[in-house]
């Protein structure tokens, strides 16, 4: 069965008015179906994504690139972008509305627009580019064609992402809840609950985990009644969502706790800004789905959580079991489209839980305090927002092999304890640097488990060598005087492209990484393309007919560059 996505009132059993959450209205039917086919979606909003919240709308384009994009209302093009990663080739249309709708991962813009990117590219000398647009100069109608449809970006399968967002501030929205036609009488499956102490860090503990059957309509543990150790309780959820004719799972719009029938705490997953996305590190079990578990959302809300899609019915959202009696606990589940699942369970207390005597910490961190660690080889400090929750740090030192290294690899603490704010590492090297390596100094993070490490050029302040990360792990100071590798793809000097459509090569750095690439065709800048470690020219008219000489450099980022030169005729 079709249903219209509406914006209803979605009030859950036994939530009274005075109880429910602040209800969104947007205009229904005002936005139409960006594309000509039926919207069949790959991932909605709220989707759970490593670092963020899924901000928009994925709708399928049959696999294919090319499909034609339109503006889904009257407005203008206010802001055009080109990248290799994030949304790619995206536009964004401004509507008289107060609201702004995005369409990201394009192959490429309709014609006139295209022409117009690319004399700013030029004029740039960037491919890579975000230009704000004036009102007048590329107003649309709706339904208006804008682009074909592609897989730029951060795109591992073609699709269009679509985004409707606030113009004012910028902040995505639930695109379904503006009365688009989708297929989903489906409701979402809970598939585990965690049941949590919330007198422990969520970082000093591990779950206790149920899974959960459906029966009678209702998800249930296949035990009784269950007996925790804590006196107050908080509980996450595994859960996904469902859409009719599609196989792909998607992310819940709303969980509400009922605490004997009393509606406790929820969330409701919609106008969630980029610049709060990263909090879905602190609205999941970072610990649990970082270590290989399965993703758990919380139903509380951590003290350094600033997310704003909780509503506390009753206290903060903890379910007080200090009073030793039987507790009816029932979490209701909801998508955009109103379907529901509840999972129903009893709790209590074991009567023979003893209080647990707290672990000395010589070096407690809590978040909204600015956090200081300072030794003779190693400084850092966090910010007031960086921690969700308290930790204990701990710090060790390993030994460094004996070649390539300038310090001992210090251990700060847990990958698995996320950060919301980067912090201003200063690392001092215990051996001496030579004048020739000051400039290729890096900071090598390693996570210890998984093996994968991220490099940053560090900048010097003094002794001591400084560079910005956003996670704990494994770090050290190395040297970086490899420069990148740049491979031709089918090329030699000589060559003759004239039936050529494009050339193209591979560029990799082994160690820090790739900064950027600058291609110079008889002496002007020449454009190319990025599509991963693949850079590419498409040739057009600043490549005429006759003989030329191509000199492509690339810079890694500790400042080694790799040249190559390339003689060809067109």
């Amino acid at each position: 069965m079709i249903r219209r996505i509406m914006l209803a009132l979605l009030l859950l059993p036994g939530l009274s008015k005075a109880q429910q959450f602040p209800e969104p209205h947007y205009p229904q039917n005002y936005f139409r179906n960006p594309l000509d086919i039926p919207m069949l979606l790959a991932g909605n909003v709220g989707e759970l994504r490593p670092g963020h919240f899924h901000s928009g709308l994925d709708i399928k384009t049959n696999g294919h690139i090319g499909m034609r994009v339109h503006a889904a209302a009257d407005g203008y093009i206010s802001r055009v972008g080109v990248s290799s990663t994030g949304f790619g080739n995206v536009i964004y249309i401004s509507h008289p509305n107060g609201y702004t709708t995005l369409y990201g991962h394009l192959h490429r813009f309709n014609p006139a627009l295209e022409q117009y990117v690319k004399k700013q590219q030029y004029r740039q000398e960037r491919w890579a580019v975000d230009l704000d647009l004036m009102p007048g100069l590329f107003p649309v109608k709706k339904g208006q064609f804008i682009a074909w449809s592609g897989s730029t970006g951060s795109s591992v399968a073609p699709h269009l992402h679509f985004e409707i967002r606030k113009t004012v501030d910028q902040h995505p929205l639930n695109g379904l809840l503006f009365g688009f036609e989708v297929r989903d009488n489906i409701p979402p499956s809970v598939y585990r609950i965690a049941v949590y102490d919330r007198d422990k860090s969520l970082y000093e503990q591990t779950p206790q985990v149920y899974s959960l059957k459906k029966s009678g309509g209702l998800y249930r543990p296949s035990l009784g009644t269950i007996r925790v150790k804590a006196a107050r309780a908080g509980f996450g959820i595994s859960t996904i969502d469902h859409e009719n004719g599609t196989t792909n799972t998607y992310g819940v719009y709303r969980a509400v706790v009922y605490d004997d029938d009393r509606p406790s705490v929820g969330f409701q997953l919609d106008d969630v800004g980029y610049e709060e996305t990263r909090y879905v590190d602190a609205h999941t079990d970072y610990k649990t789905h970082h270590s290989g578990g399965p993703y758990y959302e919380l139903l509380f809300s951590l003290p350094g959580n600033r997310l704003p899609i909780y509503h506390n019915f009753e206290g903060d959202g903890t379910v007080d079991l200090s009073d030793g009696a039987v507790h009816a606990i029932k979490i209701a589940v909801k998508d955009a489209g109103g379907n529901t699942s509840t999972v129903s369970f009893n709790i209590q207390q074991d009567p023979a839980a003893k209080p647990e005597q707290k672990s000395p910490c010589a070096n407690r961190m809590t978040p909204g305090i600015k956090n200081i660690f300072e030794n003779n080889h190693v400084e850092f400090y966090l910010d007031e927002t960086a921690l969700y929750d308290d930790i204990c740090f701990r710090y060790k030192t390993l030994p460094a092999p004996a070649t390539g290294y300038y310090s001992d690899i210090y251990c700060l603490h847990n990958p698995d304890v996320p950060l919301y704010t980067s912090f201003t590492l200063r690392l001092r090297p215990d051996k001496p640097v030579p004048p020739s390596l000051r400039s290729k100094m890096v900071i090598v993070r390693t996570e210890p488990r998984s093996g994968r490490h991220e490099v940053r050029a560090a900048s010097w302040s003094g002794a001591w060598l400084e560079a910005s990360f956003r996670d704990f792990g494994n770090f050290a100071v190395q040297a970086d005087t490899t420069p990148p590798v740049i491979t031709p793809v089918g090329l030699h000097s000589g060559i003759s492209l004239a039936n050529a459509t494009r050339m193209a090569f591979r560029i990799r750095d082994g160690l820090s990484g790739i900064k950027s690439y600058r291609a110079m065709l008889d002496g002007r800048w020449l454009m190319f393309a990025q599509d991963g470690s693949t850079i590419y020219y498409t040739f057009d008219e600043h490549c005429p007919r006759g003989s030329h000489r191509l000199e492509l450099t690339v810079t890694d980022e500790a400042n080694n560059t790799a040249t190559y030169l390339l003689t060809f005729k067109r």
